[in-house]
């Protein structure tokens, strides 16, 4: 299925400065398995901790992906939580490095996206925007991680009146409800669209279940298959911090979210884009935020 955010874009776009491309023949050798068991690196535990302080670490291994430029190989990687933000390591050769570190409060917009056996995580701060591409076996390992950072980083919005939005409902009946869990139930508004029937032909696409919530922390916007667990098999996730948000529209399909960087896009079904426009836009309106219809350029991975 395809991605709601930035993160789908990024599973293909082009060579980072660290990546090397390679020819077809040769990317098959350096195809990577899943691990028989998981390992931490000293050097990327070491240099994190000392950055951001001690705490989470998830490795990537290095591997290929495809990308605008062909095939590329992306060295070992890490991306550690500590508890002063969240950083990105990258075994550079020769030389390890840190690529990048938001720290907590600095956190707009966790974005995250999955295709097969490629999977990518855009984190977008302040100033900094770290991009970790992994492959899909280690999602729940990028999920706990995920869980970890919003929790750390999103401080709770106004509280909406109880009158205002869709019905209220507790986390615990939510869809992949342990990656929206962040607000308290009572102040959890959920909007959801059920999957399209399944197309006539194998190329035609069906659009998948998808759901909008708005809790005291922030706005997600989840896409999931059913009948898979998303916490074992993945998710499509975008979850934007509410202190955040200047703005909801809605165009087509998508729902855009505008952040004083730009404007973040979720492709839901015009239905639920302009249900979620209407009735989160009077929310966001309450707690004394500018709701606007059109928004600036995305912020890029």
């Amino acid at each position: 299925m395809s991605g709601i955010g930035g993160a789908r874009a990024a599973l293909g776009a082009a060579a980072e400065p660290w990546e090397i491309r390679v020819g077809r023949d040769l990317a098959d050798r350096l195809d990577t398995k899943p691990p028989s068991r998981w390992s931490r690196p000293g050097a990327a535990a070491e240099d994190l901790a000392d950055l951001i302080g001690p705490g989470e670490v998830v490795l990537a291994p290095s591997a290929t992906r495809p990308s605008d430029d062909g095939v590329v190989w992306t060295p070992e990687q890490a991306l550690g939580a500590g508890a002063r933000g969240v950083a990105l390591w990258v075994d550079d050769l020769p030389y390890p490095r840190i690529v990048g570190a938001i720290p907590y409060p600095e956190l707009i917009a966790v974005d995250h996206a999955m295709a097969g056996k490629h999977a990518c995580l855009v984190l977008t701060g302040v100033r900094t925007t770290l991009v970790f591409r992994y492959r899909s076996w280690a999602w729940p390992a990028v999920a706990d991680l995920v869980t970890h950072v919003r929790s750390r980083a999103h401080r709770p919005g106004a509280p909406e009146p109880a009158h205002a939005g869709p019905p209220s409902l507790g986390w615990d009946r939510l869809p992949a409800s342990p990656l929206v869990a962040l607000g308290h139930p009572r102040q959890t508004r959920y909007l959801g669209a059920e999957p399209e029937l399944p197309r006539r032909w194998l190329w035609q696409q069906s659009r998948p279940a998808a759901f909008v919530v708005l809790t005291r922390h922030e706005l997600v916007v989840v896409r999931h298959v059913l009948g898979r667990r998303p916490l074992t098999h993945g998710v499509q996730l975008l979850a934007v911090a509410r202190n955040r948000i200047t703005g909801l529209g809605a165009h087509g399909d998508r729902l855009r979210i505008a952040v004083p960087a730009g404007r973040f896009e979720a492709d839901l079904g015009a239905e639920l884009a302009a249900e979620a426009r209407s009735r989160f836009g009077s929310m966001l309106r309450a707690d004394g935020r500018r709701v606007v219809r059109k928004a600036s350029k995305a912020p890029q991975a």
